[in-house]
């Protein structure tokens, strides 16, 4: 695995994944199905055009990026793991990553910064969304990591505002992730060289 040093969300780190395999469709990926077409028709669009096609961005998630640093700031104290921010954990040609942070070596790390009520629904449940679930699982394929801490946050929720929930690497997931994986390579590079 290359780590390729950039910051997220700046134009080398759009390079970097540009027509790339990557964490946030893992749910897509390890489906095989529809949904990793529509992903693999959007990735050689990326490839012929040079462009990344922009995604769906609302004020959470903008503000889910803003506090990252924060976030990973304090989960860094109440822990006293170090979590160590990378750009982009590439793989191969066609299979990255972009984890919130490296721990160690054998961890990582995923940041939500949910809004109010989502963050109270979390409280209560403690349920990870499967699409985030199949995400740390691909980074943990990805980076060869063991662990992944999925960390909710918000700080208007004082003495609860850090949540942390250990996601062991799952071997069964992760054949899924290298099936789907396998088939949209194969995917890409057969659509890529009809189109030559």
């Amino acid at each position: 695995m290359e780590i390729i040093t950039c910051k997220q969300n700046t134009p080398e780190w759009e390079l970097a994944r540009l027509g790339m395999l990557g964490g946030s469709e893992a749910q897509a990926i390890a489906a095989n199905g529809a949904g990793l077409k529509t992903l693999v028709n959007k990735l050689v669009a990326e490839r012929l055009t040079g462009r990344a096609e922009k995604g769906y961005m609302n004020s959470d998630m903008e503000r889910g990026h803003e506090m990252e640093d924060e976030a990973r700031n304090v989960y860094e104290l109440e822990t006293g793991n170090t979590a160590t921010k990378v750009g982009y954990c590439k793989l191969d040609e066609f299979v990255g990553c972009s984890p919130d942070a490296l721990i160690g070596e054998d961890g990582g790390l995923e940041v939500k910064n949910f809004k109010d009520s989502t963050f109270v629904d979390y409280l209560f449940t403690g349920k990870v969304d499967t699409g985030y679930e199949w995400q740390c699982q691909y980074c943990m394929f990805v980076t060869g990591r063991k662990w992944w801490d999925y960390v909710v946050y918000n700080p208007n929720f004082k003495g609860r505002s850090l949540i942390i929930k250990r996601l062991d690497r799952d071997e069964i997931a992760i054949e899924k992730i290298k099936v789907g994986i396998e088939t949209g390579k194969a995917m890409i590079k057969a659509m890529m060289e009809k189109l030559k």
